[in-house]
């Protein structure tokens, strides 16, 4: 069940992004994400919350203002079971089909992911940030085209 975040799910959503982050981001040293980080990390954003077994298992968070998927983490416990294309067409279906992330470049399972999910991983310029390495733009093929980004036919 794909549902709307509530203030009893935070430290349960907590834990799904600590130990999330552990497994992508593993040189942060990341020791703690509690229900404060969590609030911190997540502040301002809609977030979507998917659900197994009465508890979450997975969230969505974003900026609403940019169209911009902050957050999107599946408890590496619940991992290959839908879970995550199931909350990520919820999501799409909720905040339209032009949204934007940032995902880290030596994360190729996600990666791979958004690619299945019909996302294009753009020429842009990405970024480096401490500890969690380098990252690229990935969008939907609307935002991208909304930005003069889509690959010419020839390369595709």
């Amino acid at each position: 069940m794909i549902r709307d975040a509530v203030s009893s799910d935070r430290e349960a959503l907590a834990s799904i992004l600590f130990r999330a982050s552990r497994d992508v981001f593993p040189l942060a040293g990341i020791e703690r994400i509690d229900k404060t980080e969590f609030n911190r990390q997540t502040e301002g954003e809609s977030i979507l919350v998917a659900e197994e077994d009465n508890r979450p298992v997975a969230f969505a968070s974003i900026w609403d203002a940019e169209h911009f998927l902050h957050h999107f983490f599946v408890d590496p416990d619940y991992h290959r079971r839908g879970i995550g294309r199931s909350l990520m067409v919820a999501t799409m279906m909720r905040y339209g089909s032009s949204l934007s992330l940032k995902c880290n470049t030596a994360n190729t399972r996600a990666r791979a992911f958004y690619r299945a999910m019909g996302w294009i991983e753009t020429d842009e310029p990405g970024g480096e940030s401490q500890g969690t390495g380098s990252w690229i733009w990935i969008r939907t093929p609307v935002a991208a085209a909304a930005l003069g980004l889509l690959p010419d036919e020839q390369d595709r």
